[in-house]
C-alpha cells in the first residue's frame, strides 16, 4: 500500500460524512416543511370543523329544548282543560243526584231504593267533590269514577222514571171516585131484593141515582172494549183498564163513545138514562177483575161525589 494513499481515503470519508450530515439535516428540515403543510392542510380545518359541527349541535339541542318547553306547556294546559272538564262532570252529578232525590221525595218513592247518595256498587268515590288531580293518572282515575257514576244515575233515573209513570199510570187507570158529579147512591153491591123481579138477586154493582140527562164520566183511563145495547143492561159502556179491570156504566140514555176508543179519567162517556131492566133514571156502575165483579165501593171515595181528573 502507498504511504500516501492512507490520509486521503481518510479525507474522502470524513467528506462523505459531512455530506451525508448536510443530506439529512435537508431531509429533516424537508421533512418538517412537508409535515408542517399537511397538518396545516389537514388538521388545522378538521378542529375547525369540529368546533362548527359543535356549535350547529348546540343550536339544535336549543331548538329541541324550546319544542320540549312547547310541548310541555301545552300538555299542561290539556291537563287543565281535563281537570276543568273532570270538575264539571262531579258538578254534573251534584246536579243530578239532586234532582233524583227531590223526584223520589216528590213521587213518595222508596228513598232506599233510589240512593242517589251512595256511589254505584262497582266503585267510585263516596263522596263527589271538586276535581284536584295533579297527575294524568290521577285524573284518568277521577274520570273513571265519573264515568260509572254518571253510569248509575243514568240508570236509577231511568228506573225512577218508569216508577213514577207506572205509579201516575196506577193512579189514574184504576176506578175511583163516582161515575156522577151529582146525585146519590141508590143501591148497592150485593144481595138485594130485585125491584123488578121481586126475589133476592145478587146486585153485581152500585147505582147511582140522578135527573135524566146527567153527565156520566169515566172513572179511569181506558180503552172502550163495548159501547151498546146489552140485555138487562140496556145502554152500556164498557172500559178495560189495566191488571184485568174493567169497569162499566148501563142504562144509558146515550153512549158518547165508541169502542176501540181511548177515553180519560173524567171525561163524560155517556148521559145518564133508564134503559135496560131499570125502575128510573140511574148509572148502574160495576167494577170487575179478570171477570170477577167485586165491591165498587172499594173504589168509590165516598167524601166526594166528584170523580177525580
Amino acid at each position: 500500500m502507498n504511504r500516501f494513499s492512507l490520509p486521503n481515503e481518510r479525507r474522502c470519508q470524513g467528506a462523505a460524512r459531512a455530506l451525508l450530515g448536510v443530506f439529512t439535516a435537508i431531509a429533516v428540515v424537508a421533512g418538517a416543511g412537508i409535515g408542517g403543510y399537511w397538518y396545516g392542510r389537514t388538521v388545522a380545518p378538521s378542529r375547525e370543523m369540529s368546533r362548527e359541527a359543535l356549535s350547529r349541535i348546540e343550536s339544535m339541542l336549543v331548538r329541541e329544548r324550546k319544542a320540549l318547553d312547547d310541548a310541555s306547556r301545552e300538555s299542561q294546559a290539556q291537563l287543565d282543560a281535563f281537570a276543568t272538564r273532570v270538575g264539571e262532570m262531579q258538578a254534573e252529578i251534584l246536579r243530578l243526584n239532586a234532582l233524583g232525590e227531590r223526584l223520589v221525595d216528590m213521587a213518595d218513592l222508596d228513598s232506599e231504593e233510589f240512593d242517589f247518595e251512595s256511589a254505584p256498587s262497582v266503585g267510585g268515590p263516596e263522596d263527589v267533590g271538586v276535581a284536584s288531580a295533579t297527575s294524568l293518572d290521577e285524573l284518568m282515575g277521577d274520570a273513571r269514577d265519573m264515568v260509572a257514576l254518571i253510569i248509575d244515575r243514568k240508570r236509577k233515573l231511568e228506573q225512577l222514571e218508569q216508577s213514577i209513570m207506572e205509579k201516575d199510570l196506577e193512579k189514574h187507570a184504576t176506578p175511583s171516585g163516582w161515575p156522577i158529579h151529582s146525585g146519590y147512591i141508590s143501591s148497592k153491591f150485593g144481595y138485594r131484593r130485585h125491584p123488578t123481579g121481586g126475589r133476592t138477586r145478587f146486585h153485581s154493582g152500585v147505582d147511582f141515582a140522578s135527573k135524566r140527562g146527567t153527565p156520566v164520566h169515566a172513572t179511569a183511563d181506558g180503552v172502550v172494549v163495548f159501547s151498546g145495547w146489552r140485555s138487562g143492561y140496556g145502554r152500556l159502556v164498557e172500559i178495560r183498564h189495566m191488571d184485568g179491570m174493567v169497569s162499566r156504566y148501563a142504562h144509558n140514555q146515550t153512549n158518547l163513545v165508541a169502542q176501540g176508543e181511548m177515553v180519560e179519567k173524567g171525561q163524560v162517556i155517556a148521559k145518564l138514562g133508564s134503559t135496560g131492566r131499570s125502575t128510573g133514571p140511574h148509572v148502574h156502575f160495576e167494577v170487575r177483575i179478570d171477570g170477577q165483579a167485586v165491591n165498587p165501593l172499594k173504589y168509590i171515595r165516598t167524601t166526594s161525589k166528584k170523580t177525580n181528573s
